[in-house]
């Protein structure tokens, strides 16, 4: 029975009462218990649009997106209200101005020059809602801030980061824009890159409500792709008339002839000397032995000032040197060694970075060196149980494999944490800091870099001095491998189907194929060391995902159609499937060495795996080196094409279309989003057009054929259609002549078999 009809039946039920009792009432009664039922539905109807509004806005929740500001150093208000100031700066006249070009401000300055500080302070305060409340006048003001974080995580350093922070927040403070941009869309669901882009511009472009945003994103440059790519990102957001956009980034060409208006960008290092002087005399003052030493020798009173002069714009150098002079003063040191202090500190961030790790102890030399060259090649930031796994690899290299499935939680580590605690600092000094919050994966107390400044060093500066610190063989990416296979035993799952256990399996999985690849590619080995390793993280999830039917890799997302191109599983996946789109070329050779027969599986061929790579994972994370965009692994369809694939295999659970066929159908989807800018953004790229291009020479060397037999194609599309739509005219009649010479070479063998 309905609400409406319980409604009903206690309304029948209160007359009846009435009537017995006071007839003469009834009919009155009658009337306001009619109002009351639809005042009940009403209340009824509000009461599920708010939980429908409160489901959505939670499943857009992701707590690592607030990390990063709760990181950024608390905004000394006295010595940045220098951004209100008229005469300094046009912020303020920008905030409330309604010109509606005026959509953009940014902020540059030097990495550590305080301008994530700077944008924490202007997002929130009162001054900044003040004049925008002026801009938006009677329209509702929601503003939105994201800080991009390049050491973070997946979701601290993505597009898919920024959109889905920007649009929770949005609707947080404007749920009314749920049902109007948010369509039939269920609390429940995983928000995908696409629609939470689509539901943002639809929030852009929504006329029904008289709404204005400001949204505060700094970093620009931190952001994990290409520069163009953050700044046509944000593009379709500034044209909206009712969204002003305020940005920070470091110097970058790119940014500077995108944002050349200069009345509404400036360099912060040319307002922040006095917010240094302040900084460094206050810091000093709350330190008793210094106040005593000021009073004695009034030389002191200059430091400030030097500090700041010296700082060149850069509060993180402020900060360091401001922190020695208080140890300095704690050990009783006189103005004399202050002075010295200030004056040898290094001028350049780097020279202090490597000071400090050329002042580790030697015993931790070698420690120190495993431990930095692991978190520059990891992908995100891991928590400070995977670190004590390092010592473990030492004593026995085969640890990882050996180890037994057995969850691990916070409660068995809490008096472990203090002593895992100390072994980072001792190796790594300060450069490395070790949080007490949650990872966003598993445990808690993430170890991230002091500065995003120190991974860059490391990474870019001293890289290979790490490398030739170590005196016994060490390889970073067989340990993050070995690292993620540990993690994964240890998880505590109570159901492999939840959300959030599939999202720690998938994510940790994902982390360490990218790490197997890695090890295969930058080794000139043919074999690889991580067989024993990947076998037992197909043994491991298979034991996770032991209570469902189908094999564990099925549970992973499903791949959303693009086009015509379409991606059907039919519960056939496997792990050594999984291995190939995983590019593990090195590691699919040595099963099929042991194993001929794994070659021939139901559904998808191995082949179409290799052809196309595309997977889906709750966090999105990159498989390759930087920005080498090439998914295509030519030396994995040789392997595959020499084992005997055959391209010209139909693929039942695609109508029959052969693998040929489909391999051509995800290309011509590809130059469609490339052209639409739908599906995937930049899907081909030069680099992916010329893997695809070995690949169809390859395919065609095999027999794939282009005569009447070809079919699957739809109406509109001819084989050599899409072979010059995609490599151009001249690359497409070579690829003709090659299919052209095969089938004179089969009509020939085929004529002498004939005549035989």
């Amino acid at each position: 029975m309905g609400y409406n009809a319980n409604v009903d039946v206690l309304r029948n039920e209160v007359i009846a009462l009435a009537v017995q009792s006071r007839p003469k009432e009834a009919e009155l009664q009658v009337a306001q218990l009619d109002s009351l039922k639809e005042k009940l539905l009403s209340l009824e109807t509000e009461h599920f649009v708010c939980l429908r509004q409160a489901q959505v806005v939670q499943s857009l929740y992701v707590p690592v997106l607030r990390k990063r500001w709760n990181e950024i150093s608390k905004p000394d208000y006295a010595s940045e209200d220098w951004l209100f100031d008229p005469q300094s700066t046009s912020f303020t006249q920008w905030l409330e101005s309604q010109d509606t070009a005026d959509g953009w401000f940014c902020i540059t300055g030097r990495a550590g020059s305080g301008k994530s500080t700077l944008m924490k302070f202007a997002s929130g305060d009162p001054r900044t809602i003040e004049s925008l409340k002026r801009w938006a006048a009677s329209a509702k003001l929601c503003t939105a801030s994201y800080y991009f974080w390049n050491q973070g995580y997946e979701m601290q350093n993505s597009q898919h980061g920024l959109f889905q922070s920007l649009l929770y927040q949005v609707l947080k403070a404007a749920p009314a824009l749920i049902p109007i941009v948010c369509l039939e869309r269920f609390g429940h669901e995983e928000w995908e890159i696409d629609e939470v882009e689509a539901t943002l511009r639809r929030v852009a472009t929504q006329e029904e409500l008289d709404v204005k945003f400001c949204f505060f994103i700094d970093g620009l440059d931190e952001y994990d792709g290409a520069e163009e790519e953050v700044v046509e990102m944000l593009k379709f957001l500034s044209t909206s008339e009712h969204i002003k956009i305020c940005v920070s980034t470091r110097p970058r060409s790119v940014f500077e002839d995108f944002f050349q208006k200069e009345t509404r960008t400036f360099e912060i290092s040319n307002f922040t000397k006095a917010g240094m002087r302040q900084h460094v005399h206050q810091r000093l003052l709350r330190n008793e032995k210094f106040q005593r030493l000021a009073s004695q020798d009034p030389r002191c009173e200059t430091l400030d000032t030097v500090i700041a002069d010296l700082a060149q714009g850069v509060w993180l150098w402020v900060f360091l040197v401001t922190r020695e002079l208080v140890q300095a003063v704690n050990r009783n040191e006189g103005f004399n060694m202050l002075w010295k202090t200030v004056h040898q500190f290094p001028s350049d961030l780097e020279a202090y970075f490597e000071r400090i790790i050329k002042a580790v102890r030697p015993q931790y030399l070698e420690e120190m060196s495993q431990i930095f060259l692991v978190t520059v090649d990891e992908l995100q930031p891991l928590p400070l149980f995977a670190f004590s796994q390092l010592e473990r690899e030492r004593s026995n290299p085969d640890y990882a494999v050996e180890a037994p499935i057995q969850p691990v939680r916070d409660s068995d580590l809490s008096e472990q944490y203090p002593t895992m605690k100390s072994l980072i600092q001792n190796r790594c000094s300060d450069l490395l800091v070790v949080g007490t919050d949650q990872h966003p994966v598993f445990l808690s107390h993430p170890v991230d870099f002091l500065h995003l400044t120190v991974r860059e060093f490391l990474q870019d500066r001293y890289y290979e001095q790490l490398q030739a610190n170590l005196k016994t063989e060490f390889n970073s990416m067989v340990s993050l491998s070995k690292i993620m296979l540990v993690l994964l035993k240890s998880l505590d799952l109570k159901n492999f189907r939840d959300p959030k256990s599939l999202t720690q399996v998938i994510g940790l999985t994902d982390e360490l194929l990218y790490y197997a690849y890695e090890t295969e590619k930058r080794s000139t080995s043919p074999d690889t060391p991580l067989v024993a390793v990947l076998d037992e993280l197909n043994r491991v999830n298979s034991h996770h995902a032991r209570d469902i039917k189908n094999h564990w890799t099925q549970a992973r997302d499903p791949l959303g159609i693009r086009g015509d191109d379409e991606y059907h599983e039919g519960g056939n996946c496997t792990f050594l499937a999984l291995a190939v789109q995983a590019r593990l070329v090195k590691y699919v050779r040595a099963k099929l060495d042991a194993n001929p027969s794994m070659m021939h599986k139901r559904g998808r061929p191995l082949l179409d795996y290799a052809l196309r790579p595309r997977r889906s994972t709750p966090i999105r994370m990159p498989y390759h080196s930087q920005r080498d965009d090439t998914s295509v692994e030519i030396a994995m369809v040789r392997l595959l094409l020499e084992r005997g694939a055959d391209p010209n295999q139909p693929v039942y659970l695609n109508d029959g279309k052969t693998v040929w066929i489909l391999f051509l159908i995800s290309l011509h989807a590809s130059k469609v989003a490339d052209q639409t800018g739908g599906f995937d953004r930049a899907t081909l790229t030069s680099s992916l057009k010329n893997a695809c291009y070995q690949a169809c020479e390859l395919l065609i060397r095999y027999g794939a054929r282009n005569d009447s037999s070809v079919r699957g194609l739809p109406p509109t599309l001819t084989v050599r259609g899409i072979l010059e739509a995609v490599f151009g005219s001249s690359r497409a009649d070579a690829l003709e002549e090659q299919m052209g010479e095969k089938t004179r070479e089969a009509q020939q063998a085929k004529g002498a078999c004939a005549l035989m």
